[in-house]
């Protein structure tokens, strides 16, 4: 296992907060998110709401 993703937060609520709502993603958002495409991971959170 290997870190792939990781972030600075000010206050520990919003850590846990942004580890929540990650963990809900779909595998393809993840995904997007590891291999650093901010476009696709855009694309996909468009999606959800449709």
């Amino acid at each position: 296992m290997s870190l792939v993703f990781a972030d600075h937060f000010q206050q520990i609520s919003d850590a846990v907060a942004t580890e929540r709502r990650i963990k809900g993603w779909s595998r393809a958002k993840k995904r997007a998110l590891i291999d650093g495409d901010f476009d696709r991971l855009q694309e996909l959170a468009s999606r959800a709401g449709k």
